[in-house]
């Protein structure tokens, strides 16, 4: 190759790698989602391969696109770890986490606190992620992310298990009353996360038939817990996650019935390549605080 491709363009496309999003990776690296499409246009024109493919709500990689995506992943932490390492302050070592924006706020964030108590020396950044993620393609030291346990070459320990329950406002339960079987609500709002198939797990789980499940689908977990805060509807909650909203009172838990995630939270690191020094004593203290 007689030349290689523009700077801009290839943190374009890593960025959109990473987030499996044009416009999350516009956000993240504060450029329009025009000029990452045009960016990624231009690098695949001038390669000549294609490197995503493209949905309506989605751009997955290609084989091409992955190995592309890894090596630069690679490539700019390697500048950035280069960087720091003449800007950064004596005595403090900077360790990137990476997870997404619900995990972080309604887990993280309480221990911020003790974490920087514990230990004063690191300058933490997050790195937001979506739910699923390969930590892979993340440009991070600690990834927190749902799976099913298996990442290949990274060291990976179960941090958090999840268990799902129908949660609703006292609002809405004292407009509508509150169900006395599983069935009953088939008749309330339902509200879901992402898809249908954590209510449709439910309803399987006690007994319920259900055909065409109705209601607004939310993507952000955020949004679909301030939607059943507000009495609009009833949604399946994530125990412990909610556990401050439950404790308030600001939802109630409307049956005993909770269904087990076959997937759970793991905390992830590399078994290879460059070591921060203390990821593992801080992985040992995430999973303490998870206990």
């Amino acid at each position: 190759m007689t030349s290689l491709p523009s700077l801009p363009a290839l943190r374009a496309f890593e960025a959109a790698a990473r987030f499996g999003s044009f416009r999350a990776a516009a956000e993240a690296i504060n450029v329009s989602p025009t000029a990452i499409s045009h960016h990624i246009r231009g690098l695949e024109a001038q390669l000549n391969v294609q490197l995503f493919t493209r949905e309506i709500r989605a751009v997955h990689l290609t084989d091409e696109g992955m190995r592309l995506a890894d090596g630069l992943g690679k490539a700019f932490r390697l500048i950035e770890a280069s960087v720091e390492a003449v800007a950064q302050n004596p005595g403090k070592t900077k360790i990137r986490m990476a997870m997404g924006p619900s995990f972080a706020t309604r887990w993280l964030l309480p221990r911020f606190a003790a974490f920087h108590e514990q230990f004063p020396q690191v300058d933490l950044e997050l790195v937001q992620t979506p739910l699923l993620v390969s930590p892979q393609n993340v440009d991070a030291d600690i990834f927190i992310t749902w799976g099913d346990g298996v990442f290949p070459e990274m060291i990976a320990d179960p941090l958090v298990n999840v268990l799902t329950a129908p949660v609703a406002s006292p609002a809405l339960v004292e407009r509508l009353g509150k169900p006395d079987t599983p069935e009953d609500l088939l008749s309330f709002p339902l509200i879901h996360q992402r898809d249908t198939l954590g209510w449709s797990a439910w309803f399987t789980a006690t007994d319920v038939n259900t055909s065409d499940l109705r209601g607004p689908v939310i993507e952000d977990t955020n949004v679909v817990l301030q939607a059943a805060i507000a009495g609009q509807g009833v949604v399946m909650g994530w125990v412990p996650l909610i556990n401050s909203e439950l404790e308030s009172g600001s939802l109630i838990q409307l049956f005993d019935a909770v269904l087990s995630e076959n997937r759970a939270y793991y905390l992830v690191r590399r078994t290879s390549g460059q070591q921060v020094e203390g990821i593992a004593e801080i992985c040992n203290w995430l999973i303490h605080q998870a206990r």
